[in-house]
């Protein structure tokens, strides 16, 4: 076919929310107009984050200069907008890179090719259809019924695979010389695979920009975008460590080439995708690394670092995970450290800002070669709870507490169980009560956050609120228990192992007298 066109730079392709309504905008609408934007939309919230993290925030951070003081990141925050000139400047400059489908095409290697000239569905790019091994529950494509993307979805699905691919075996480039029978085995997943990815959300898209914009006092030298380097990519690949920020946030994991095609009405669309071994990130810096909070790894293996992302878990609200991304004042020993965007917001002493934390991860099955859950949250957080003091101290209390209830319902599940003569359900079985009570405390506790962040001083009137909120919840998700037990429940039974009577009476006490004591109510 003819030589298509589609450059990012003009061309409709991020979706965003703009005055409360959904568009696609062009790469320097967007940046431009950054402070009349309310923020990328997130329905596909592993692309939401690859398009920001690969292009958005790089873009912005190689063509004004990356803050090197706190002087300067606050003068920023003042002004309110990004310098759409200087945007419009670099991205006239860097306008020939960023064609999806030119002699350079963006993100891609040109000329890419396996040694028996196969490729693949671009489905290989999307991690909610079937592809390979990789089959989610419910989709209503096969592998053999790909979809065909326009170039706008290509560019996003090719962006979020740079970020969260799976660790599958990958086809061998042909000019790749450590492919073996033309695979290549031992692939990582993408970088962001590895992290429980936490971005700062402001009011507008430009806030976003630079409240995920680190500060770096010294840029290495050579620390560029992938656009920006002076060689085009091959089939070959590397392990090596990020050379900066720049480098680090457009990683190029995989090599990739889009195969553009038409459709019936003459059209420009991607079936077909090659994709092979990228560049290896080793080790994972931590000094570099802006997007997630660290946890302590006390006995590190030989070869392993100290520290380690902390991931999400599936099937927990983001805000169960507040107790890492608060620990921003670094200690000798902790067991977490929060991110480098949390903890220099600390710093900054940025407070007229309702600040939001989008969570995004992935979870991986089977070698880490197949996606078996996404996740993602927004939550609140109030800016006084990233200092130390009594806004963060009841925040990792109602965590805490949180997590008491759910262990003290589902330990009266337990009881009644053995009252009744079964034994406990175990631990991932079923739905128990404790765990219908996070729902319920979920309501509670983004309520709380929300109403901290306007008004901190309240935290006195906010931490009675909880306790009577916590405590009225507690007691009702255990009435259906209650009920539900049969009368032997009743009558008991005695423990000859643990030497202790059950009974549904006992078990309803223990229950009341646990929720008291987690809350610190007085009987």
């Amino acid at each position: 076919m003819d030589s298509p066109s589609f450059n990012l730079v003009d061309e409709a392709w991020i979706p965003v929310v703009e005055g409360g309504r959904p568009r696609v905008l062009s790469l320097i609408d967007v940046l431009s107009r950054a402070h009349e934007i309310d923020g990328l939309a997130t329905a596909n919230p592993l692309e939401a984050v690859a398009v920001f993290r690969q292009v958005l925030l790089p873009v912005y951070l190689d063509a004004c200069g990356i803050p090197d003081s706190e002087g300067g990141w606050k003068q920023r925050w003042r002004d309110g907008h990004l310098p759409a000139e200087r945007i419009k400047e670099y991205l006239g400059d860097q306008r020939a890179r960023f064609d999806l489908f030119g002699g350079r095409p963006f993100g891609q290697v040109a000329g890419l090719r396996t040694a028996k000239d196969e490729d693949k569905p671009v489905s290989l790019l999307i991690a909610a259809t079937a592809t390979g091994n990789n089959v989610p529950l419910f989709t209503p494509r096969t592998e053999a019924n790909p979809p065909a993307l326009t170039p706008a979805e290509a560019a996003r699905a090719m962006l979020a695979t740079q970020c969260w691919d799976t660790a599958a075996i990958k086809s061998g480039a042909a000019d790749d010389p450590q492919a073996k029978g033309g695979k290549t085995t031992g692939n990582p997943t993408g970088p962001c695979g590895a992290l429980g990815v936490t971005v700062p959300i402001g009011r507008n898209l430009a806030e976003t920009v630079l409240l995920n914009s680190p500060i770096v006092r010294q840029p290495p030298p050579g620390d560029v975008p992938q656009w920006r380097r002076d060689r085009a990519m091959t089939g070959a690949w590397e392990v090596r460590g990020p050379m900066g920020l720049l480098d680090l946030l457009t990683w190029q994991s995989r090599r990739v080439r889009l195969i553009p095609d038409r459709d019936a009405a003459g059209g420009v669309v991607v079936r077909r995708v090659l994709l092979t071994a990228g560049d290896r990130m080793q080790p994972l810096p931590q000094d570099v690394e802006p997007h997630t909070a660290w946890r302590r790894v006390d006995k590190p293996r030989a070869g392993q670092a100290p520290v380690a992302p902390v991931r999400h878990a599936v099937g927990r609200d983001a805000w169960r995970g507040l107790g890492p991304m608060m620990a921003t004042v670094p200690q000798e020993g902790a067991a977490f450290n929060s991110s480098i965007l949390l903890a220099q917001l600390a710093d900054l002493g940025v407070d007229d800002v309702p600040l939001q934390v989008l969570t995004v991860g992935v979870a991986y099955g089977n070698q880490s070669a197949v996606v078996e859950d996404v996740i993602a949250d927004l939550i609140p957080l109030p800016l006084a709870a990233l200092a130390p003091g009594e806004v963060r101290g009841l925040i990792e209390t109602v965590v805490v507490q949180a997590e008491d209830l759910r262990r003290a319902g589902n330990r009266l599940d337990d009881d009644l169980r053995r009252a009744s003569g079964g034994d406990p359900v175990p631990w991932d079985k079923g739905l128990r009560p404790g765990d219908a009570l996070m729902q319920d405390l979920n309501r509670v506790v983004r309520r709380l956050l929300a109403g901290l962040q306007r008004e901190p001083g309240r935290y006195d009137d906010a931490e009675d609120a909880w306790r009577t909120a916590a405590q009225t919840l507690a007691l009702k998700v255990a009435e259906p228990a209650l009920a539900a037990a049969p009368p032997t429940a009743f009558l008991g039974r005695e423990d000859d192992k643990q030497k202790k009577a059950y009974r549904a009476s006992l078990a309803e006490v223990w229950f009341r007298a646990s929720v008291r004591k987690i809350l610190g109510i007085e009987s």
